[in-house]
């Protein structure tokens, strides 16, 4: 009974070199003789393959041939010698690619060196161009600061490094992660917690004893000052109009419109033209009055010639000013 196993050879992306040395394993293994190595590996390699030899072998026959023909044949067909310059341009050319480890970086040299023929000064070749292929800076750098290191001793180190890092970024990793996630989770507790009535975290609005008080800025029950939206809306709005009339506005004869405290900007209507001297009230007018109303004044063209009101620029109204009642002098 034969011990082991070997496959048809694959003519298309089979490695003939590692063929053969798996064939010659097996024939130590199985005790096969010389004059029957030939046969052995006729009957192994396949039905293309046996094609293939039969053609380069032509007009013998492969079984003419003996074992070391045969197998040169394939060699030189399959796997002809490169050129050394080409292949040691590329051996130099080889550096470590993103996410690739150490070991692979290295198993890879060294499959690259077999046709570069460095001979006895294979180890210090592959040294050099480990050391200068590295992706880590820092692998690097504590490989140059070391004397005199052979390619055995720097594989070692480099391999202990990118280890170390590698521990030191998971744990890292994780300590970020939990801090993060921790911090999340007490973001989004402390806002499913905040109460609606007083603004406090920690309870909601059905367990708030502020839940029954009367809100002394619009006069709702239910919730403090300091929470009111109306409050808020009303500081947006004085905000805005401050703003547009410190950016440039100024005052005409105006036909105004008043808009008053009352909640969400529900206003009380006074018509009337304003005298000439509106405009040195509107220049006087203060932005910061917040116990007076709001004034929103949407301005007509005056016709100079019959002194009546001619509107060009529709019925859109415009925020102009923030005026104080106690500064507002009707005409």
């Amino acid at each position: 009974m034969s011990v082991g196993k070997v496959r048809d050879f694959d003519i298309k992306n089979g490695n003939w070199s590692a063929y053969v040395d798996r064939l010659e394993m097996y024939f130590v293994a199985n005790k096969i003789a010389e004059d029957l190595k030939l046969p052995t590996l006729i009957a192994l390699i396949g039905e293309p393959a046996y094609e293939l030899l039969s053609t380069l072998a032509s007009p013998r026959k492969p079984s003419t041939l003996k074992y070391k023909e045969a197998v040169e044949l394939l060699q030189a067909h399959l796997q002809p010698k490169p050129s050394i310059l080409a292949e040691r341009y590329r051996f130099r050319q080889r550096r470590q690619s993103a996410g690739e480890t150490i070991a692979d970086y290295v198993a890879d040299l060294k499959k690259m060196s077999r046709y570069c023929e460095f001979k006895i000064n294979l180890e210090e070749n592959l040294r050099d161009q480990f050391v200068c292929g590295l992706r880590s800076e820092y692998i690097r750098q504590r490989l140059f600061a070391e004397d005199n290191i052979d390619y055995q001793k720097a594989l070692v180190l480099a391999n202990t490094l990118e280890a170390a890092e590698r521990d030191a970024g998971a744990v890292e990793g994780t300590q970020e992660q939990t801090t993060s996630r921790e911090l999340s989770e007490r973001i989004h507790k402390l806002e499913l917690n905040k109460c609606s009535a007083c603004g406090v975290n920690g309870h909601g609005a059905h367990n708030c004893r502020y839940k029954e008080f009367e809100c002394s800025y619009c006069g709702q029950p239910g919730h403090l000052r300091r929470v009111c939206r109306k409050k808020e809306f009303d500081r947006r709005i004085k905000s805005t109009i401050s703003n547009r009339g410190n950016n440039g506005a100024r005052g005409r004869s105006r036909r105004g419109r008043v808009i008053g405290s009352s909640a969400y900007g529900a206003g009380v209507w006074r018509s009337g033209n304003m005298a000439r001297g509106g405009r040195s009230n509107a220049r006087t007018a203060r932005s910061n009055d917040v116990t007076d109303a709001a004034y929103w004044l949407s301005e007509p063209a005056m016709d100079d010639n019959s002194g009546s009101e001619q509107d060009v620029e529709g019925t859109n109204e415009e925020p102009m000013y923030q005026m104080s009642l106690t500064n507002y002098k009707p005409t």
